[in-house]
């Protein structure tokens, strides 16, 4: 199974970098913190370097931007596709309407 993740930053500064990694190339899984007061995550080390899941949705959108997913605000990744219609609810947000019959409501006003 193939799955978009980071590598590891073991500073803050550290330049953001996602990359597909394989589970099959997966030495070994374990919990890391960048520092003892940061919330751990399961790190997972390959021999091409160490790798966590993406946590922050706007690391997300910037790795499955070309999976055609879109960031609307702060709070929500949507596949742009499946979108079916938006409703914007005067100054309160929108409502996205997607082609299951899903709805999801937003704090934007799109």
């Amino acid at each position: 199974m193939i799955r978009r993740m980071k590598r590891l930053q073991g500073d803050k500064k550290d330049k953001f970098e996602c990359r597909d990694v394989d589970l099959k190339d997966v030495n070994y899984i374990d919990k890391w913190q960048r520092t003892g007061n940061s919330h751990s995550t399961l790190a997972y080390h390959t021999s091409e370097g160490s790798y966590q899941d993406l946590d922050i949705l706007a690391e997300a959108a910037e790795a499955y931007k070309d999976q055609g997913f879109i960031l609307i605000g702060r709070t929500a990744l949507v596949q742009e596709s499946k979108i079916e219609i938006i409703i914007s609810v005067e100054n309160n947000g929108s409502i996205i309407t997607f082609k299951d019959g899903t709805k999801l409501y937003v704090m934007k006003q799109i």
